[in-house]
């Protein structure tokens, strides 16, 4: 029974120094990886931020308006009726070529 106490008495201390230690320890880690976890997040939030804001550039370029602007800067102008080629014999319906069916008796 003595021996078990003396076993006892010298662990005790020694496992309680280790569970300290090992306390610290993750203790430091943990607030490390929370830090950045935070700048991990900042990040997200930045990159959100500047896909947004690309996608409104993209979205106000690619406008019909924008694009027409442009294409007068580069010297296209508004399309003739000799400019416009068709490939069918038949008038598009975009150009009012719809023909009605008679009635029938």
């Amino acid at each position: 029974m003595r021996y078990v106490l003396k076993i006892i008495e010298l662990t005790l201390p020694i496992t309680a120094i280790a569970l300290i230690v090992l306390q610290v320890v993750l203790s430091n880690a943990l607030t490390t990886q929370g830090k950045q976890v935070g700048e991990l997040e900042n990040e997200v939030r930045f990159a959100i931020d500047v896909k947004e804001a690309l996608e409104i550039q993209v979205a106000s370029a690619s406008s019909l308006l924008t694009l027409r602007d442009r294409a007068f800067e580069l010297g296209y102008g508004e399309p003739t009726a000799k400019q416009i080629l068709n490939l069918t014999l038949e008038v598009p319906v975009a150009f009012g070529g719809l023909e009605h069916p008679s009635p029938r008796p």
